[in-house]
């Protein structure tokens, strides 16, 4: 067409063009786009001083906002820079009609350029289209594709944790099956209650005979809750119904402490340790040992000669057992009269979070204990039903687990 100079500044703006997609690509993306602003703007400007309004260079002012809001910028960095684009096109409108161009060109000329520019503004708007579209597509397949991975991951993990719970429940029958069942009859009376928690729990309890003179009763909690702490009650329970811990009279409960706390060290039990009440009743003399490592102590109700209803606490200030390899471990005695009953606990018994949030309270649990009455049902299931309605539930943060033993 002649004109030799915008040809140069055409030179000069690819290279400039050239360098703002390279910034670009290397990250800098907010030099990069201004670069291309200045470039786009300064390139329509010229045109229409040079060439004319007619030409059409100035339409690729008014496509570059719609560029603009593709971007990761914040709004107000959008809307500034599209007001820049708007304000130049409106100041390059006004020069164009107060003013001639430099260069007088042919209207074929004027007209292919004019076309020419429009063309180029539609492909550029179709490209704009085409890469909206297909990023939404392929956003959309991989949103598609993480939702299947989704669903398939809680598939498999909704299925571990049906596994999983079925071998809970496994182990908690199996609990239940070697826990000792009720003595309806005779001098010594038991009964109990054992309630497991929404998860696996450490509780378990036993008695039996020692020799024909000598009936042991025992409770055992172990810290945490899951297989683990259910693998630990089992083992302990094994022990002391076999009663195969080496060098110890099971009828002394000092001694059993001590050789149990030999037996489960924390250190080799995932530092597990448990809590225990054992006690020995001596059929002959109505004297009854025991001992508790950490445990919630027992309560032993009767009647004074006086008449009087009396509840005595069975505890010794005992360590854990697991936690000290070097503790030592003391016993203490007390009779038990005619008609005396006995109750040995976890403290899943007591620890329930009541409906106002607050913790029912071991004294409250030990004044409940001694004004209940049966009234033709059991004390065990008074407490159990008093347990639910405090709690505002029929499941429990811990076990549920009570043992009753009453002397004749």
């Amino acid at each position: 067409m002649g004109v030799r100079a915008l040809a140069l500044f055409n030179i000069f703006s690819v290279i400039l063009w050239s360098t703002g997609l390279i910034l670009h690509r290397r990250g800098y993306i907010t030099p990069g786009y201004l670069l291309i602003t200045v470039v786009t703007i300064a390139h329509a400007a010229v045109c229409v001083v040079v060439v004319g309004w007619d030409t059409g260079f100035q339409y690729l002012v008014l496509v570059q906002p719609v560029c603009v809001f593709v971007l990761h910028w914040r709004t107000a960095r959008k809307a500034c820079v599209a007001l820049v684009y708007c304000i130049a096109y409106i100041a390059m409108n006004y020069y164009a009609n107060v003013s001639i161009p430099v260069v007088e060109l042919s209207r074929i000329y004027i007209a292919v350029l004019n076309y020419g520019n429009i063309i180029v503004i539609c492909l550029i708007l179709t490209s704009l289209g085409y890469i909206y579209t297909r990023s939404a597509i392929t956003a959309e397949e991989k949103l598609d594709q993480e939702h299947q991975k989704t669903n398939a991951a809680l598939i498999e993990r909704n299925r571990a944790l049906k596994l999983l719970n079925q071998e809970l429940a496994e182990a908690a029958d199996y609990v239940r099956t070697i826990l000792p069942k009720p003595i309806t009859g005779g001098p010594i009376r038991t009964d109990w209650r054992f309630i497991p928690s929404t998860s696996l729990g450490g509780d378990a309890f036993g008695y039996h005979m020692v020799d024909n003179d000598h009936f042991a009763i025992y409770l055992i909690d172990v810290s945490g809750h899951g297989v683990g702490a259910a693998l630990l009650s089992v083992s302990v329970m094994n022990v002391l119904r076999s009663q195969s811990l080496p060098n110890t009279d099971f009828i002394d409960p000092e001694q059993v402490l001590e050789a149990l706390n030999i037996a489960f060290p924390g250190e080799e039990n995932n530092d597990m340790f448990f809590t225990i009440w054992y006690g020995v009743y001596n059929k002959r003399t109505r004297a009854l040992t025991y001992a508790s490592g950490g445990h919630p102590p027992a309560i032993l109700f009767g009647r004074t000669p006086q008449g009087d209803y009396r509840a005595t606490q069975l505890r010794t200030p005992n360590y854990v057992i697991g936690g000290m390899s070097d503790g030592t471990y003391r016993k203490k005695e007390c009779l038990v009269g005619e008609g005396n009953t006995l109750y040995i606990y976890s403290d899943g018994v007591y620890e329930i979070e009541k409906t106002d949030g607050s913790m029912w309270r071991f004294d409250e649990f030990a004044d409940f204990m001694s004004n209940v009455k049966a009234e033709g049902q059991s004390i065990l299931d008074r407490l159990y039903n008093h347990a639910k309605i405090l709690g505002n539930s029929d499941t429990f943060e811990d076990d549920f687990t009570i043992v009753e033993v009453a002397f004749g």
